[in-house]
């Protein structure tokens, strides 16, 4: 039986992409982009190669179909192996620099590529003349054009309102004009930390073993009605501040911050309601009812995805929170910019006692 290539490609085609906006509410767009991409977009993408190599290089067409289909399917999965979150959680590389490494690694992807598919197409083209030469050329030339494709497709579905949207300036040009004082664990969760809002006058105030990733670092309340400092539950600091965060709403994890979910105040001068969601992609979300107006910022790519966490609500309607692992953040959504404070995890941020 023949095989209508034209027809599989339109098939396919609309296959890869209707479970994007379908299937969204069970993960996000990238997320699904992905998956659809290693089991059914690299045969929609083979088929093209496969004919446009037939038609510009002369070679035979269900043949060039069938291993530049099984080309792409190793350098997908390769790929994926090699390099899918790779920046993520490479301590240099933060909210600062992110953008310089994402166009390395979608040049380092394009290469690997080539690489990986190239003895695919010189096998298509080894009885030919100058068989090296034009599978080079091949190589490169049809790959950029699906690499086009691809780079649409996924910047379609990535987040990256984040690096796109916010100006990343100096910590102490974003400072709150109340006071306030930040509290941290260290990225190996060993110890925690006490500083200034823009990450100065650190000093540590608590050896801790909290290396999984389940150790918290957040407020409670003792029977006496003052604030702790908990770590896995246990205090290690009591009536440590005037006002500090509570957990939304107050049956939750009865400590605060939470990790996701609604934003805590401390402050009740604003219109704006912050919220955190598990996944990269919806990032820190915030609404203004009276003057309906809504903002969000993200980041979530194939190469680094971080999530906002622990995040508190200051004064001014600023926003310090944890990006990814261990950057610790504060943001000013309305005036758009953000900036990196220190390098840590769980933060909880208080008003500090008068007597402090």
């Amino acid at each position: 039986m023949k095989i209508h290539w034209k027809l599989v490609a339109i098939l396919a085609f609309a296959i890869a992409l209707s479970p994007v906006p379908v299937l969204a509410n069970a993960g996000t767009p990238l997320m699904w982009t992905g998956l659809v991409h290693l089991f059914i977009g690299n045969a929609v993408i083979g088929i093209v190669e496969g004919i446009l190599l037939s038609k510009f290089f002369h070679t035979p067409r269900s043949k060039s179909i069938n291993l530049l289909v099984v080309a792409n399917y190793a350098s997908a999965w390769g790929g994926m192996l090699l390099i899918l979150d790779r920046l993520s959680p490479i301590p240099s590389i933060t909210i600062e620099n992110i953008h310089i490494w994402l166009w390395l690694f979608v040049t380092f992807a394009f290469i690997l590529t080539l690489f990986i598919e190239y003895p695919f197409f010189w096998f298509l083209l080894q009885k030919q003349q100058k068989a090296v030469q034009n599978a080079l050329k091949s190589t490169i030339i049809i790959h950029g054009i699906s690499y086009l494709l691809l780079l649409g497709l996924y910047g379609l579905n990535s987040q990256t309102s984040m690096l796109t949207q916010l100006d990343v300036i100096s910590v102490k040009q974003l400072q709150p004009s109340e006071e306030y004082v930040l509290y941290f664990m260290t990225s190996d969760g060993q110890q925690v930390i006490r500083s200034n809002l823009d990450g100065t006058s650190q000093e540590s105030i608590k050896d801790v073993m909290a290396t999984d990733r389940n150790g918290r670092l957040c407020v409670g309340k003792n029977e006496a009605g003052k604030f702790e400092l908990l770590v896995n539950s246990k205090a290690i600091l009591s009536d440590f501040a005037s006002v500090a965060p509570t957990p939304e709403p107050p049956e939750w994890y009865n400590c605060a911050p939470n990790p996701f979910g609604a934003v805590p105040k401390l402050t009740e001068n604003t219109n704006w309601e912050y919220r955190t969601v598990v996944w990269a992609a919806g990032g820190i979300m915030g609404s203004n009812e009276k003057e309906n107006l809504k903002i969000q910022f993200s980041l979530e790519t194939p190469f680094a995805f971080w999530s906002v966490q622990n995040a508190t609500h200051l004064a001014g309607d600023f926003v310090v929170f944890q990006l990814g692992d261990d950057q610790l953040c504060i943001l000013q959504p309305q005036e758009k910019r953000i900036a990196l404070i220190a390098r840590g995890k769980e933060p909880v941020v208080v008003k500090p006692k008068l007597s402090d």
